[in-house]
């Protein structure tokens, strides 16, 4: 079956055909360079070291990310999730989230609730849309994050991020955002935004192969 032929569909899973000069930018490193950045001192490592170092500040641009040095690259976003909820959550902590979450989210939250951090699920409409004010409400003394995806793979329902965010900030507590629906897609401004940790993949909406990226 050619291309042309196939509507894709499944852009929520992985974004396909990707434009053609992904492909040719993938074969030009395997081909050119193949080497590891920061495994040696080779000319091969230098120059995949130099394209790392221009994909931080691409990304920085992108997102408004002030120090380039705080994006991290990692296997895949859950693995960016879990680094960011576990790393920061201790036993007495207390997040906030939503009921819409992915299991990404969702099933660390459980595992790290049966280590003693508490976790509030604000209830989302049936339409899934989320009302701010809950959020707030929901805010305690210990809460140390407030964790919100951007927008669901299911419903395409938009989070008001915004607003959470100025909420989360007045509040003093920490907010961490799964971006993978939305990265390349949305508007997403780390400063702007009042987002703290925020969690995307380069292979949906920002059409790259399957690398995946987090900012703390």
């Amino acid at each position: 079956m050619e291309i042309g032929e196939e509507i894709y569909l499944d852009n929520a899973a992985t974004s396909w055909p990707k434009p053609e000069c992904v492909y040719q930018a993938v074969e030009k490193f395997n081909r050119r360079i193949g080497a590891s950045p920061g495994r040696g001192s080779h000319s091969r490592t230098v120059a995949a070291g130099q394209m790392l170092l221009q994909t931080r500040e691409d990304l920085a641009g992108l997102f408004n990310i002030e120090d380039s040095s705080r994006i991290v690259f990692t296997g895949n976003v859950t693995i960016a999730i879990n680094i960011g909820l576990k790393g920061l959550l201790r036993p007495g902590d207390h997040v906030v989230t939503s009921s819409m979450e992915h299991n990404a989210v969702a099933r660390p939250l459980y595992a790290l609730q049966e280590k003693g951090v508490e976790v509030t699920t604000v209830q989302c409409a049936p339409d899934g849309s989320l009302d701010p004010s809950q959020i707030e409400q929901a805010i305690t003394e210990r809460t140390r994050l407030v964790c919100l995806l951007h927008a669901s793979n299911l419903t395409g329902t938009i989070m008001p991020i915004d607003a959470v965010g100025e909420i989360a900030h007045r509040k003093g507590v920490l907010f961490m955002v799964d971006a993978a629906q939305t990265a390349g897609v949305l508007p997403v401004d780390v400063e702007k935004q009042r987002i703290d940790i925020l969690a995307f993949t380069g292979h949906k909406g920002l059409l790259g192969p399957r690398e995946r990226v987090g900012y703390t």
